[in-house]
Parts: C-alpha cells; sequence; structure tokens
C-alpha cells in the first residue's frame, strides 16, 4: 500500500469541435482546432498554423506501434530485439507491458488507467485549450476561455471527486481574467491557470486577482508551455534538448517578478503551483535571490516583508514527475514546495510506471520520512486544493499505510 497520490499534472481531451463549433460567427477566425495531415497533426486558431507536430511522435512510449505487446496478447513470442522503456528511460524486462492511454476521452476507462497506475486523483488540463494565450485578440481569448471552462466542469462533474479542472484564465486583460476568476470561483473550481511568457508578473494590477485567490483559497498555477511563448527557441544540433529543458527558465522569470515585483509578498495567502517544469532548480533560485537582494539593496525595490526565500518556502510550490531527487532540496526550500505529477496522458510522464516511480523515490531518498512522502504523493496537493476536499482522503490512506 502506497499514500495517497494526487498528479499535479494530467490532460483531458476537448471534442474536436469544442471551439469551431461553439465560438460565435464574429469570433470564428480565432477558433482552436487541429487536425492530422498525413503524418503531421496541424493545430491552428483560425486559418493560422499554431503547431505542427508528427503524428507519431509519441508512440515509442504510448503503445501506439507496440507490436510486442500485440504479438504477447494474441499468444505469441515477442521480438527478442524489441524493448519496452519504463518512465525513467530505463529498458525493462516485461516488453508486455501495455502503455496505450485508453482514457484520453473516456471517463471510464481513465479511472481505469488511473487506478492501474495508482493515481488517486489528478488535477487536469486541456489538450487543444493548451492554444489559448495564443488567440491574440481580446474578446477571442475571453470568450474561449469560457466555452472550456464550462464544458471542462461539465465534463468532470461525474468525476469531480478525482478529476480537478484548472480554469483557464484569459491574461490579455486584466479586468477579463479578474471576471474570469471571479466566474469560475463561483462555479466551484479549484485551481486557476495563468499563461507564461507574459513577462508582466512584477505590476500591481495582478495584486486583485492573487488576492481574490487567497480569499478563496484557489491556488494558480503554470503549466509549461502553456503561453506564447516560442517552444522552438533554438534549432539545429541539441534543440531538442535545449528546448524541453529550458522550459523551466519560464517558471524562474515568473517566480522571480512576482517575489522582486512584490506580489507575493503584498498577498501572503496566495499560492503558486508549476507543472512540467522540474523541481530541484526551486533551492538554487531562492538562494540567488536572496544573495541579489542583499548583495545589489540600493537598487532593489520595492523592499520586502520577507527574503525572498522565505516567500518561495511560504508560497511556491513546484510538481515532479521523475526527478526524485528533487526531493534532496526540502530542507532549502521546505517540504511542502514539493509535489507529485504523472502528466498523463503525454509520453514524457509517468504512466504506466508511476507505481515504481513512487517507490525509487522512497528508495532513493532514505532520509525522508513516511511523513515526507505522504505530503509530496498528495498531502501538500490537498492542502493547497482545499476546494477539492481530499485532506480527508489522505489523512485515512496515511493512516492505512502505516497499520500496514
Amino acid at each position: 500500500m502506497q499514500p495517497f497520490v494526487f498528479s499535479c499534472d494530467a490532460h483531458i481531451a476537448e471534442p474536436a469541435d469544442l471551439f469551431t463549433s461553439r465560438m460565435p460567427d464574429h469570433l470564428r477566425q480565432f477558433a482552436i482546432s487541429s487536425q492530422a495531415d498525413g503524418d503531421v497533426r496541424i493545430t491552428r486558431i483560425g486559418e493560422k498554423v499554431i503547431l505542427k507536430i508528427n503524428t507519431n511522435f509519441h508512440a515509442h512510449k504510448t503503445g501506439a506501434d507496440d507490436k510486442a505487446f500485440q504479438q504477447q496478447s494474441s499468444g505469441d513470442t515477442p521480438s527478442p530485439d524489441r524493448a519496452c522503456v519504463d518512465a525513467r528511460e530505463h529498458f525493462v524486462s516485461d516488453c508486455a507491458v501495455d502503455t496505450r492511454r485508453r482514457g484520453a476521452r473516456d471517463l471510464a476507462l481513465r479511472l481505469a488507467d488511473m487506478d492501474r497506475d495508482g493515481v488517486d486523483a489528478e488535477l487536469v488540463f486541456p489538450s487543444l485549450g493548451l492554444m489559448l494565450p495564443r488567440i491574440d485578440d481580446r474578446e477571442g481569448q475571453q470568450v474561449a476561455c469560457r466555452i472550456y471552462n464550462d464544458w471542462a466542469w461539465d465534463y468532470t462533474a461525474p468525476v469531480r471527486d478525482r478529476l480537478i479542472p484548472a480554469a483557464m484564465i484569459p491574461c490579455f486583460d486584466f479586468d477579463d481574467a479578474l471576471t474570469e476568476c471571479l466566474r469560475t470561483a463561483e462555479l466551484g473550481y479549484a485551481a486557476y491557470c495563468l499563461w507564461e511568457g507574459l513577462n508582466n508578473y512584477n505590476d500591481a494590477r495582478w495584486d486583485p486577482i492573487f488576492a481574490l485567490a487567497a480569499e478563496r483559497h484557489i491556488p494558480i498555477v503554470f503549466h509549461t508551455g502553456v503561453g506564447d511563448i516560442n517552444i522552438r527557441a533554438l534549432r539545429g544540433p541539441g534543440a531538442a534538448m535545449f528546448n524541453y529543458t529550458r522550459q523551466m527558465n519560464d517558471a524562474v522569470d515568473i517566480i522571480t517578478q512576482l517575489v522582486g515585483g512584490g506580489v507575493l509578498d503584498r498577498n501572503p495567502g496566495a499560492h503558486i503551483l508549476f507543472a512540467e517544469h522540474s523541481a530541484g532548480w526551486l533551492m538554487g533560485l531562492a538562494e540567488r535571490m536572496d544573495e541579489v537582494y542583499h548583495g545589489h539593496a540600493p537598487a532593489i525595490t520595492p523592499k520586502l516583508s520577507r527574503l525572498p526565500s522565505q516567500i518561495v518556502r511560504d508560497q511556491v510550490h513546484c510538481a515532479l514527475q521523475n526527478d526524485v531527487g528533487a526531493l534532496r532540496t526540502r530542507d532549502g526550500v521546505g517540504i511542502g514546495a514539493l509535489l507529485f505529477a504523472t502528466d498523463y496522458p503525454h509520453s514524457e510522464g509517468t504512466f504506466p510506471y508511476s507505481r515504481n516511480v513512487v517507490a525509487r523515490m522512497i528508495a532513493e531518498n532514505p532520509a525522508c520520512s513516511q511523513e515526507d512522502f505522504v505530503a509530496v504523493l498528495g498531502g501538500n496537493a490537498a492542502s493547497l486544493f482545499v476546494r477539492a476536499n481530499l485532506k480527508h482522503k489522505v489523512e485515512a490512506r496515511a493512516r492505512q499505510t502505516e497499520a500496514a
């Protein structure tokens, strides 16, 4: 038996025509759509191409071309030179592991996949809706976010004890952002998702939004790549390594702006969470901000009531996946800063090996207590997402695990 597991990063898949069918006629040029064209999937906003990706890009992890599994299922012997790869990218001997994500669009199959993976609850982000920040029109972005939020709230209604949707907040305009925060709070949302790449999180006009988040106990979350940012900043040799690794830099920028500009300091009850940025770097960032705050004191404005590192400990959180070594930073950032995620159904996530990752987390961090693992795997998330009402489940599982 393992502690209650809350994944702070997972995704649901909207109907293909969600935006094209629901955007009003005068905003149809801002509707998001995605179609396969041969071996390439093309995502558009209106007629504008936003993203192209090979349709078989994830096949090595999702089982889309897993002939070994098909042979095993039919009673045949898998090819001896075929290997399956676990979430740590190490070869495993059992090539018959089914890695297909069946629950991306089916709630019953979704719960079955979660049970199989040892995941009790998930914070869920959109799929098509990840492109919402790229709508470069105020009304278009506002309406599209409302369309997604209404659909996601209805879609997850039967299973909202296990799937907790994040409201997508339009960030084209501060008033629109506050309006949608208020509206989705009234619906019952437990999380707000803001955009990356804005380069304005030192602006005091964010204060009413962060104050509302604190008042309603709704954390603000940022998902990697969800913003009008260049996700392919480097081309050529090493580009994939560079582009995927540097995604944590977007989190670094946001944290530094919110801390340095005083938004978090002025709203001490607000909490921010970063999904799919890894976590081990947070301690280094906190120490660096302290060094700058002291070393360049004459130039620092505004003055803060707490050191940057204390603001991080009090209000900043990061989700980890395979980077279980991040737990070694708990003394620097506090155990409350660290949360677990699977990124289901995306190929870079831990499905269907999340139980193995949890076991590795425990084995490779012998200095951590059972209370630390309970916190990272689900307790911290239950404390953040108060509206999800999962704290009693975390505590009950902790008692059962201890007894076992």
